[in-house]
């Protein structure tokens, strides 16, 4: 009978194997889109196993830690399909003692034939295909086994030609002479379970530079979805439903785990409505998106040696984050007990329609520190230096946690700011940062350009109401019981070092609107507004009238209008209508 112990030890010593290879696989991974990413994903799923699943005398216990960790380490297309294998891998083992190798092909043929049945398009020549060959070869050995170490040692000049032919495959999608990356993966792994003495060659830096040069896909490859997801789901009403509902989004399905909770993998170009959709089915407890369109920019079609990253309290057009490359680390917000990605799986439109009628107020969260860590590898794999710009650290613990992730990754080639402000006027603030990157600005320029527009950038907020702000912290309690009491409506900006600040008490919303544009006169005046944005939470109408009254103003037109993003909607309130201004002088020398 074969041990569960030493199947466990088999399986960490494959893990060990996939990692010592992530960037080789990176760098040949076309399929099923080219984004550079199958070895960072299959690594990161071989550390979670490592990491928490453990050996203990009860082999159920142990066979639980490993599906757990699989399902929670699953991170991208290959790694979503590795993680299914394992996890039913795991649960042929929790139904069938190993007495024999012909026991432990069995379990591997369940295993290799639920994850073909999980992907709901499968694609023959790749990793799947590889599976199959693999059990097919174990099944077709003549030799007389004593042990699965020998059995899988018999079955791998199979798998190799098997691998072999995945390069059909990757041609015809991508015209490169290649296997498939994650098929490459499984192979490393299978190799790994036998413990192999014998090393092989190392594959040096320069060797995998240079591998990844003979294979960069060109400007006519396309992506037909943008953004690869994940969802983890439970409470499942309809599990039947999952599968259809997944196909009608996008490509690349693969769903993993069981009825009490799945995790779903899937490429779309709208991961907001996908997120709709499924949480109609259950409770999304877990969300992940990733732009492969900017992964794919980062790697093969960079504007600039010097990546831009901002926060989704950045509020700018999408238009103009795409043309100039920027990349976005979006906060979460809590609602109805589902955490969303702000501006990503959700939109502001969708956002203020459910603020209305959500029984608890939302909840905002910075995002996280693993999130920004990732970001940062990536991308310091790829650019000279990264240029991170943020929410002032007086309204968000942003800041510091990419400061705390750059100094983790690479403080020499990570620089992070802190602009003081907020929203239309951290928009502003980029817009012009960007702007100045595309025309080859130094990194030395552009930091010093982004302290000189922190000094001439303001933001007036005129608020219907203080109780989001109260209830998020965003103004002190005192100013909002004060407020409150006295039923007067502020305008609210920041000071100097970023911090909320009320303005302009008024009665009545209009005439706190009039006192905001008394305000902005006084500034034009004084300080010579030379750009301007109008910013509005769900409320058009009234971003209409202020685009109006700033052009009678200033003589100029709004540089754009936007609805404001969700994490600072939740603190302002639906209705809420803002204009956020770029002077010409610094705006420290103040006269109201």
């Amino acid at each position: 009978m074969l041990d569960h112990k030493l199947l466990l030890n088999m399986l960490f010593s494959g893990s060990r194997k996939v990692i010592e290879h992530q960037e080789e696989l990176n760098a040949i991974n076309v399929f099923p889109v080219p984004d550079g990413d199958t070895g960072s994903n299959l690594s990161y799923l071989m550390r979670t196993i490592l990491q928490d699943a453990y050996i203990s005398d009860d082999p159920s216990e142990s066979l639980t830690s490993l599906k757990k960790a699989a399902l929670r380490g699953s991170r991208g297309n290959s790694g979503m399909i590795f993680s299914q294998f394992l996890i039913h891998f795991a649960n042929g083992l929790s139904n069938k003692n190993i007495h024999s190798t012909n026991d432990f092909i069995s379990v591997c043929e369940l295993a290799a034939g639920k994850t073909y049945d999980s992907v709901m398009s499968p694609e023959e020549g790749t990793v799947l295909t590889v599976m199959k060959d693999w059990v097919l070869a174990m099944k077709q050995s003549t030799a007389a086994h004593s042990n699965v170490i020998s059995l899988i040692g018999d079955s791998l000049p199979q798998v190799y030609q098997s691998l072999e032919k995945t390069k059909i495959k990757m041609e015809k999608i991508s015209g490169r002479n290649v296997v498939d990356s994650g098929a490459k993966g499984f192979v490393y792994f299978l190799e790994g379970l036998m413990q192999t003495q014998n090393k092989s060659e190392e594959t040096t830096k320069s060797q995998i530079a240079s591998f990844f040069e003979d294979h960069i896909p060109s400007k006519e490859d396309f992506l037909p979805y943008r953004y690869c997801t994940e969802f983890m789901i439970h409470g499942i009403s309809e599990s039947l439903k999952i599968k259809e509902v997944a196909g009608t989004l996008g490509d690349s399905v693969v769903i993993a785990g069981d009825e009490q909770q799945l995790k779903i993998h899937l490429h779309t170009n709208e991961p907001h409505e996908a997120v709709e959709l499924l949480s109609a089915l259950g409770t999304i407890s877990f969300q992940k998106v990733e732009d492969m369109r900017r992964q794919y920019e980062s790697i093969h079609a960079r504007k600039s040696k010097i990546a831009l990253v901002v926060d989704s309290a950045c509020d700018l057009p999408e238009e103009f984050m795409d043309h100039h490359q920027i990349h976005l680390l979006p906060a979460t917000i809590e609602m109805d007990q589902s955490p969303y990605l702000d501006k990503v799986t959700m939109k502001p439109e969708n956002f203020y329609n459910r603020l209305e009628v959500a029984e608890e107020a939302p909840k905002t969260s910075q995002p996280g520190l693993e999130q920004i860590i990732q970001t940062y590898e990536q991308l310091a794999n790829h650019y000279d230096h990264i240029l991170s710009i943020h929410v002032s650290k007086e309204l968000s613990g942003t800041f510091e946690s990419c400061m705390l992730a750059a100094a983790q990754v690479n403080p020499e080639k990570i620089t992070v700011l802190n602009t003081k402000t907020l929203s239309g006027a951290y928009g502003l603030l980029i817009h012009t940062v960007a702007e100045n990157l595309d025309k080859g600005a130094s990194l030395d320029e552009l930091i010093q350009l982004t302290d000189e527009l922190t000094a001439k950038t303001e933001i007036l907020v005129s608020v219907p109401t203080l109780k989001h702000m109260i209830r998020g912290g965003r103004v002190t309690p005192l100013q909002g019981k004060i407020a409150t009491l006295l039923k007067m409506k502020p305008i609210v900006s920041v000071d100097e070092q970023g911090k909320s600040k009320l303005y302009g008490k008024t009665l009545f919303r209009n005439s706190n609107l009039r006192k905001m544009f008394s305000m902005i006169a006084h500034l034009d005046k004084t300080k010579q507004i030379t750009q301007y944005v109008v910013l509005h939470a769900n409320d058009p109408e009234k971003a209409a009238l202020c685009a109006k009254e700033m052009k009678n103003l200033t003589g100029i037109d709004p540089l754009y209008t936007a609805n404001v993003s969700p994490v600072i909607g939740a603190h302002a309130g639906k209705g809420s209508v803002s204009v956020a201004m770029l002077f010409d002088k610094s705006k420290y020398e103040r006269s109201f």
